[in-house]
């Protein structure tokens, strides 16, 4: 197992691992959903320490999704701001337009990743990447969300095994998954 599964691995045990200690101690089962977005960008550092030297454009697109997701995180923005400027930020359309460009920025990622390394999969698999990322973020569709990362990280395993940044499309679609079970749960 190379550093990068590893570093996944960790970050998925640990979250499993939280999860178990709530079970334990007040006996209900809970995925701490509002910290994947810091886990996951924690982990993308530490990816681009490691990888500097292989970092392309393309990787800079999602860092920059990843960063703004962190940005839209309720655990963020309650620690970074007060209650006041909280209150302001639920009057307008911020939060959402920064999360509907951080998918947009996913989208962007995935034809740039395509095109640099020369992949050779459909442009159908963009395309569908995009109407799951999409409808990922409606009310009806939350549950199709972690398809569109499973999706582009079958085709990177099948066709740029040698890239380890996509790896992070694995821990992505994780993650997506285990919100999805919680959203669902909490029904």
């Amino acid at each position: 197992m190379i550093r990068e599964e590893k570093l996944i691995s960790i970050a998925v045990l640990t979250v499993l691992l939280y999860a178990l200690g709530i079970l334990l101690d007040a006996s209900f089962f809970l995925i701490p959903f509002p910290l994947f977005d810091l886990i996951f960008f924690a982990v993308f550092v530490q990816f681009l320490f490691w990888n500097r030297n292989v970092i392309k454009g393309y990787i800079w697109f999602y860092f920059s999704a990843a960063l703004l997701q962190v940005f839209c995180n309720p655990l963020f923005l309650g620690t970074a701001l007060s209650s006041a400027h909280l209150n302001q930020l639920d009057d307008f359309l911020i939060v959402d337009v920064l999360k509907l460009v951080s998918k947009l920025l996913l989208i962007a990622t995935l034809i740039f990743w395509r095109f640099h390394r020369k992949l050779k999969f459909s442009l159908l698999i963009v395309l569908a990447f995009s109407l799951f990322v999409m409808l990922g973020m409606t009310e009806d569709f939350f549950w199709i969300s972690p398809l569109a990362p499973a999706i582009v990280a079958f085709q990177l395993w099948r066709e740029d095994q040698r890239n380890p940044f996509r790896y992070l499309w694995i821990l992505q679609s994780i993650f997506d998954l285990f919100t999805v079970v919680m959203l669902h749960y909490a029904r």
